[in-house]
């Protein structure tokens, strides 16, 4: 019989978008696949763009799916595929993927949905009902980790057997890579100090206000240590209607309070922010001079991309338990209570006062992540698609 021919629907290629790096790992994989004929089609627009609260999030200005556009989401269901594979990240794009869903089950295809936040991190239950009506009229669920099936069952009173957990996917590194001048040179650092971090979007549901005020524990006892933030703050500074919508999702006062707390003369000159969209180099070069990164969570039930690739490079993680984040930990020594400031700074003390444990950590966090290598993820897509009723045979290899 055919391969099943899928449409995976995502955002792919430069520059970087939302989940752009996750789409261009998950394609590249499948077509390694021996048995899967896969096409990307990329979201022109999942969202309005003026209305993102973080300065600089780029929406794109090309691809085929635009939130608004009725004819791209008609074209894009009756496309020449078996399965329709749609990512599904923030519940707005819900009000125009579930009509886009029904429009693929009339075509009579298989439909595929991955839930890359099974809880929204800001309270959006208006949007509830659409969410719901997508999740109805999938084949599959995809979530990556146990606990965000569990908090997609219970939301949304979805039958277990139609929720797939396939975890995401991380690069790996062959061996852990050492930090070099030029490192330190690219983010202005000084070689003689020591280094942790915490990167991504700076939310409040990322606890990075609970990881400050361990450090106000920590640095004086490390006094050749500091702390690197780099990311956006959703402050909504990039424009009026932008401010609104951080206002109104109160993502405001994450900012606030960060910033507020950057201000303790604890914390001066031995925090470093690097505020705004930050390019692959300068993370690879920040994972590198890193002892360990940080990822506080204190509200989640999915998997975080930035300790995915912080995990990738060898970075040892120290992460809340909470979501997906064990999943990537080197094991429970690495794990603290969500939103316990003092066993967080407890933690980093006891990992920090050991340098040569430090260095014997890299590798093993690259030995935690291994069974998460794209390519063993991707044959996990492969067995989901083949498994769907009548989704081989009725296409053609592209």
């Amino acid at each position: 019989m055919p391969d099943p021919s899928i449409l995976l629907v995502c955002q792919f290629g430069l520059p970087v978008r939302g989940l752009s790096p996750y789409g261009d790992a998950l394609f590249e994989a499948l077509n390694g696949q021996p048995d899967v004929d896969v096409r990307p089609s990329d979201y022109r627009a999942p969202y309005p763009g003026f209305l993102h609260p973080a300065a600089g999030a780029l929406t794109g200005d090309r691809g085929d799916l635009h939130w608004a556009n009725p004819l791209s989401w008609r074209r894009l269901a009756s496309a020449d595929a078996d399965i329709i594979h749609l990512q599904h990240w923030s519940p707005p794009m819900a009000g125009y993927l579930a009509p886009l869903a029904s429009m693929v089950r009339r075509a009579g295809k298989r439909l595929v949905v991955t839930v890359h936040n099974p809880t929204a991190h800001e309270s959006l239950r208006p949007l509830e009902p659409f969410e719901r009506g997508l999740f109805k009229r999938a084949d599959a669920l995809v979530v990556h980790d146990a606990r965000g099936a569990m908090a997609l069952s219970r939301r949304f009173g979805i039958e277990t057997e139609r929720i797939h957990i396939i975890a995401h996917g991380v690069r790996t590194a062959s061996a852990p890579p050492c930090a070099t001048a030029q490192d330190h040179e690219s983010l202005g650092l000084d070689p003689s100090r020591r280094y942790i971090c915490v990167f991504g979007n700076l939310r409040g549901y990322k606890g990075i206000d609970r990881l400050l005020n361990a450090c106000r524990q920590v640095l004086p006892a490390l006094p050749g240590l500091d702390l690197v933030i780099a990311g956006r703050l959703w402050s909504g500074q990039s424009g009026l209607t932008a401010g609104l919508v951080a206002k109104a999702l109160k993502t405001h006062r994450d900012s606030e309070v960060l910033r507020a707390a950057l201000a303790h003369p604890e914390l001066r000159n031995r925090v470093h922010l690097r505020e705004g969209f930050q390019p692959d180099q300068l993370i690879d070069s920040l994972l590198r001079v890193s002892e360990l990164a940080v990822f506080p969570y204190v509200r989640f039930d999915s998997q975080s991309g930035a300790a995915c690739r912080a995990a990738g490079m060898g970075c040892p993680l120290l992460v809340s338990d909470i979501g997906g984040l064990p999943d990537l930990a080197i094991d429970s020594q690495w794990l603290v209570e969500p939103g316990d400031s003092d066993a967080l700074a407890t933690a980093l003390l006891a990992k920090l006062s050991d340098p040569d444990a430090l260095i014997r950590g890299r590798v093993a966090q690259l030995a935690r992540v291994d069974a998460y290598a794209w390519p063993r993820i991707a044959e996990q897509h492969a067995t989901l698609y083949r498994s769907l009723p009548g989704a081989r045979g009725r296409s053609k290899k592209h």
